[in-house]
């Protein structure tokens, strides 16, 4: 294909015939008006204005007669006042006639003024006659004539105006149609000339860059081997068109690149993945026999240990339920990122777990000096795994618990709204900076305020509490201030049909262990223990505050927020 140049020549000669077009459009129409304008000034500056000087004359020896004709008839000489008054205006009049004349009506005029002059004339001889006498009478008779004379050369004045008059405006209306037919023509011309310069121009343009955008487009949606056409266009378009390419080709080698890189972080994470479940699972078999010979030394003889040896043991004990628990939280992460943690759901009181989960946690709150507030408004049926419940409510009430310095207050209710089980847990702790709140539920994430206050943790109990909750269909929230306390809002689809099979909750988690403690119970206990020896660690207090329970109203209105990672 042939080559078009620049784009600013292309637009130069679209402008240009454009511009060519409407000038000799105008040039055109000017012309026209011109002519139609000087018609129209011969009209309105020439023609009218004596035709109007014609007609006063007529009326003023018309005035002037009709009052000299009525004295001499009546003798009443207040006739004479007429008379008077238009041969005083005569004079003006005459002259105006004479000076709008011109060549072309000047000898028509002349004889019409010496006319008018000899009728004047005669009309003062008749003046100084008596009335009503017979020489009166033939004094009038030969003014009518020469009254006549003037009337003939004043008509025979206003017909050639009015001939001129009607062949201008005849002109005027030829001009004006011609001027309407060329600028009907014109504008035609114009206007197709426009368009097809204009689809010439678009043509030109338009045609390579969508093959260049059409390109683009091939190349966003994963095509790699899509190109531009650098042969066609104009000279910018053609460049834009090798621009194209050279990123085309460029993203193509960024986009095999990344695909080797993610293979390879796909590969390490595998790795990852299974060195930490490995190392986990070896990790279990030692910290059971170390837990073992704990309880034995532990149940030995009080005489065989002395009391530094004991708090020894009290330190090992704490610190292997505390790798314990990271144990059990890494091999639940590897199972959610394998995509097999799944959750066993069966009818249960919402409620009721959470009771289990404040009974165990009580005492932690109480000896940090942190008071318990409770809403429970039960029962609250939905369908649910009970022990993934349990760790949800042991890493939401520890967090709040643990973040919540002496004094502080955790806030926990529970009610039924609508078609859920909601659950707010609410403290007035350390808060999450808002800049870090969008990665509280990442894996191993821990908000900068409980590094720096050197608070223990793993950072993965919220990131595994999401995935209980929504294995659960729920939703789990979070809102945080920094120094003023955090809220967690948890929602569960209520068990609809519980109304119609109440049974199946009814004693859900009040099975008889006899010669045992319950176990769920036991599991939160080692929790609980877990928690408070990390706050112990952290921020040891002396003092302790009772657990205050607030009786559930019916204007409790619950606070929606959310929480932090531990």
């Amino acid at each position: 294909m042939r080559r078009e140049g620049t784009v600013g020549r292309l637009l130069n000669r679209a402008f240009a015939v454009l511009v060519a077009l409407v000038v000799g459009s105008g040039i055109a129409e000017l012309a026209v008006v011109l002519v139609e304008n000087r018609g129209v000034q011969q009209l309105t500056g020439e023609v009218q204005p004596l035709q109007l000087a014609n007609a006063e004359v007529r009326a003023v020896l018309s005035d002037a007669q009709r009052g000299l004709r009525g004295y001499l008839l009546t003798g009443d000489e207040r006739m004479l006042d007429t008379y008077y008054r238009a041969r005083s205006e005569y004079a003006v009049a005459g002259d105006e006639l004479r000076r709008l004349s011109g060549r072309q009506h000047a000898l028509s005029a002349a004889v019409q003024v010496a006319r008018a002059d000899g009728w004047w004339a005669s009309a003062e001889d008749q003046r100084l006659e008596p009335p009503r006498s017979a020489a009166a009478i033939r004094s009038a008779e030969r003014g009518s004539t020469l009254f006549q004379d003037f009337a003939t050369a004043n008509d025979e004045l206003r017909l050639a105006l009015e001939a001129r008059s009607n062949d201008l405006r005849g002109q005027v209306g030829a001009l004006q149609g011609i001027a309407i037919g060329v600028v009907s023509v014109l504008t035609l011309a114009v206007t197709a000339g426009a368009l097809l310069t204009a689809v010439r121009t678009t043509r030109r343009l338009t045609r390579p860059l969508g093959a260049v955008v059409e390109t683009l487009d091939r190349v966003r949606e994963g095509e790699r081997h899509a190109r531009a056409d650098p042969t066609t266009g104009p000279t910018e378009i053609r460049t834009l068109a090798e621009a194209v390419n050279a990123v085309a080709r460029r993203s193509e080698d960024i986009r095999r690149h990344e695909e080797e890189v993610t293979a390879r972080l796909q590969a390490l994470d595998t790795v990852k993945t299974d060195f930490m479940s490995t190392v986990s699972h070896e990790l279990r078999t030692p910290l059971t026999s170390i837990s073992g010979y704990l309880e034995l030394l532990r149940d030995s003889d009080p005489d065989e240990l002395s009391e530094p040896q004991r708090r020894m043991l009290d330190v090992i004990s704490r610190n292997t339920r505390r790798l314990r628990d990271l144990v059990e939280d890494i091999l639940t992460l590897s199972k959610i990122e394998s995509g097999g943690y799944g959750s066993d759901r069966t009818p249960l009181d919402f409620a009721k777990v959470i009771d289990r989960a404040l009974v165990t946690i009580g005492p932690v709150a109480a000896k940090n000096g942190v008071a318990l507030h409770l809403d429970l408004r039960g029962p609250l049926p939905v369908r649910g795994d009970g022990a993934q419940l349990d760790r949800v409510l042991d890493n939401l009430l520890t967090n709040a618990v643990k973040f919540t310095p002496a004094e502080g207050k955790v806030t926990v209710r529970a009610e039924r709204r609508g078609h859920q089980a909601v659950l707010v847990v609410a403290d007035t702790g350390m808060g999450i900076p808002a800049a870090e709140q969008q990665a509280l539920f990442g894996r191993f994430f821990r908000a900068t305020n409980a590094i720096k206050q050197a608070i223990p943790g793993t950072g993965l109990g919220l990131a595994i509490a999401r995935t209980i909750i929504d294995n659960h269909s729920g939703a789990i929230e979070v809102a945080s201030d920094e120094n003023s306390g955090t809220t967690v809002t948890v929602r569960l689809p209520a068990d609809l049909a519980a109304r119609e099979t109440p049974s199946a909750y009814e004693n859900d988690d009040a099975q008889e262990y006899e010669g045992e403690s319950d176990p769920i119970n036991a599991w939160h206990a080692e929790r609980a223990a877990h928690a408070q020896a990390d706050t112990e660690s952290a921020a040891p207090t002396e003092s302790a505050a009772p657990t205050e329970s607030a009786a559930p109203t019916e204007s409790a209105a619950p606070t929606e927020s959310a929480g932090r990672a531990e």
